[in-house]
């Protein structure tokens, strides 16, 4: 696990102020202390070195010591996944985010549990991304975008491939970056859903077994973390 790192989204030059839940683990959690040195990420490849210079009521302001910059590489995996119970979701991006997705790109499924996220759950969504990336070491903050209905993903760039539970489909193989795989949910995609895919996407199948929801985008990301 890397040196505790606290999250900025700003450019990292000068001096940033830390605000919100990132102020109440500097101070009530971490304790940090006037003149203590910190390390801060902005998501987007920067990661500083600080010292805490002020303190007010709710934030913290601190001095960039110094910066590495590092180049963010073009998107190669991206998890296109139905809405379900919070904590699923919460479960994939944490680990998604661990294992290197570079987007997530959420749609209400036909048989999905749910078909919205409040501001609220999306904005979890968005923080648990932020720990997730300070505690595994990366330097880029994966995207989270809601997505109206399935078909509306295809408007956007990539190579598509979806999770096949036919006997017959395809094992997963190379795909030209961004590779974006689309699951589905527990009860499965319906007959409207798969006929877009069959004409969009191309079936792969990811497992002998059949995977739970929360389960295959994981599996997906791996995979095509390994083979990209």
């Amino acid at each position: 696990m890397p040196a505790e790192r606290f999250f900025v989204d700003a450019d990292l030059i000068d001096s940033v102020s830390v605000e919100g839940t990132e102020f109440h683990h500097l101070v009530h959690v971490m304790r940090v202390r006037l003149g203590d040195e910190v390390e801060l990420v902005n998501g987007r490849g920067a990661l500083a070195n600080a010292k805490v210079a002020s303190f007010s009521k709710h934030s913290a302001n601190l001095q960039i010591l110094s910066v590495d910059q590092t180049p963010l590489s073009l998107p190669k995996v991206i998890l296109a996944i139905p809405l379900m119970r919070p904590s699923k979701l919460e479960l994939i991006i944490e680990k998604g985010t661990e294992l290197g997705a570079d987007a997530f790109y959420l749609y209400p499924a036909d048989h999905s549990e749910k078909d919205d996220l409040s501001e609220n759950q999306l904005e979890r969504l968005h923080h648990i991304a932020i720990s997730a990336m300070k505690q595994c070491g990366r330097l880029d903050l994966p995207q989270i975008q809601l997505f109206k209905r399935l078909q509306d993903l295809f408007t956007l760039p990539g190579t598509f491939l979806f999770g096949d539970t036919r006997t017959d489909a395809k094992k997963i193989s190379y795909s030209a970056p961004p590779a974006v795989f689309i699951t589905g949910p527990e009860r499965g995609f319906s007959e409207k859903e798969l006929k877009i895919l069959n004409e969009k996407a191309l079936g792969v199948r990811l497992h002998k077994n059949i995977l739970r929801a929360e389960t295959a985008p994981l599996a997906a990301c791996i995979m095509l973390m390994v083979i990209i």
